[in-house]
């Protein structure tokens, strides 16, 4: 049949955007983080089954300001060509951004972030089998009461998984809910989190 058509009306974007030449700056980020672990051991109890959750970053400091610069021309194209929403320089603000370190058997349950317009995450480490980040259908009544699925398609999935890279970075709306999956790995994943605002 040819005679009908699909509209997907309010799509869920999830923005996926490789920093170039990473990997010097994650060596420094790894730094960053792991003098706050030192400083602070037990760090928050947040969506993190085990794992270490890092008090805020200082966003002052030299190097999560070097973080921002890399993806500051990436959260503009975001905030002015997709969503449409208007960008004035001085009104969008990173309110808060941390770190989280997921040995092996840590996850973080299902959550999202109250309070700001976006939300990221960004992989500093990232072994295979370390944990995909999962997206999750955010209609109650969809979740609550719907047929027996033959074949998942991008209308029927409840949840949706990406498999990090190191260096990659998601951005998506800070209402979608996420997790992420259990560290199968040996070593530490590691990864960057923070919320945007747009101040009107």
């Amino acid at each position: 049949m040819s005679n009908y058509k699909v509209y997907k009306l309010f799509p869920t974007p999830v923005f996926h955007y490789r920093l170039e030449n990473y990997e010097e700056l994650n060596k420094e980020l790894e730094k960053y983080i792991l003098d706050l672990k030192k400083k602070d051991k037990t760090g928050q109890l947040k969506s993190n089954r085990g794992g270490w959750h890092s008090p805020f970053f200082d966003l002052k400091n030299e190097i999560p300001m070097k973080f921002f610069n890399k993806m500051k021309n990436f959260l503009e194209k975001i905030i002015k060509n997709e969503m449409g929403w208007e960008y004035v320089p001085n009104n969008v603000k990173i309110t808060s951004m941390w770190s989280i370190i997921n040995k092996k058997g840590d996850f973080n349950i299902q959550h999202n972030h109250p309070n700001a317009y976006l939300s990221a995450a960004y992989y500093v480490k990232c072994p295979v089998n370390s944990g995909n980040i999962n997206f999750h259908e955010g209609s109650e009544a969809k979740l609550i009461r719907h047929p027996n699925i033959k074949k998942f398609t991008e209308m029927s999935a409840m949840k949706t998984s990406l498999e990090p890279k190191e260096g990659d970075l998601f951005v998506f709306p800070a209402y979608f809910y996420h997790d992420v999956g259990e560290n199968l790995s040996n070593e530490d994943r590691i990864v960057i989190s923070f919320n945007l605002d747009i101040i009107r």
